[in-house]
């Protein structure tokens, strides 16, 4: 009933190393990111990861994973904008999900609960599109029924999936919710370093 796309196919031009790869814990920001979607109850169908430019650096942290649901892709266009990333996972779902949700995968601070409550809302509710907000600020998980999917194949433009939101606001349901995770991506080497510290003490507790 329900698949997952990451997208984790930018790059940003302010850190050295690929940032989906630095250490997390005793993962990776990226696999920290996917493992909490493999442990989610509702999501039964396929995981898929979308990668870019460092396909070759990436994908091999996940050939120790046996789960028959997770996928690595690579999106040989991500230069041209995430809206590609986004298609190249839409394209290599081989189920009929009901609902498909994209994340980042930069955002390792998102909760497993709070990926089930989105997604537990978004089927009990029937919502076209949903997006998580916190305080105010909206964030990820975005979770889009399947019949949006070709309005996704017609969007353009930098805006990646946002373009969705702002072009359709009638279909959107925003959902509050108590996870500051789902506006906190790692773009630089201090927000890096900064999370990481709050990761680490929150483990420690």
């Amino acid at each position: 009933m329900i698949s997952a796309v990451v997208l984790a196919a930018g790059e940003s031009l302010r850190m050295k190393a690929p940032k989906q790869i630095l250490p997390w814990g005793d993962k990776t920001v990226l696999e920290t990111v996917v493992t909490r979607l493999l442990k989610c109850q509702y999501i039964d169908d396929e995981i898929i990861v979308v990668l870019g430019g460092n396909f070759e650096k990436i994908s091999p942290i996940f050939s120790k994973y046996e789960d028959h649901r997770l996928k690595i892709v690579k999106n040989n266009d991500y230069k041209k904008g995430m809206l590609t990333s986004v298609w190249s996972g839409l394209n290599s779902l081989t189920k009929s999900s009901e609902y498909i949700l994209f994340t980042l995968g930069d955002m390792p601070l998102i909760k497993i609960e709070s990926f089930n409550e989105l997604i537990n809302f978004a089927i009990n509710s029937k919502t076209t599109i949903l997006a998580p907000i916190y305080h105010g600020k909206r964030g990820h998980p975005l979770i889009v029924h399947k019949s949006q999917i070709p309005d996704i194949f017609q969007l353009s433009g930098p805006g990646g999936l946002r373009t969705l939101l702002s072009k359709h606001p009638e279909r959107v349901t925003l959902h509050e919710v108590s996870d500051e995770g789902i506006i906190i991506d790692i773009d630089t080497i201090e927000d890096y370093n900064i999370y990481l510290k709050k990761q680490q003490g929150d483990d420690s507790k």
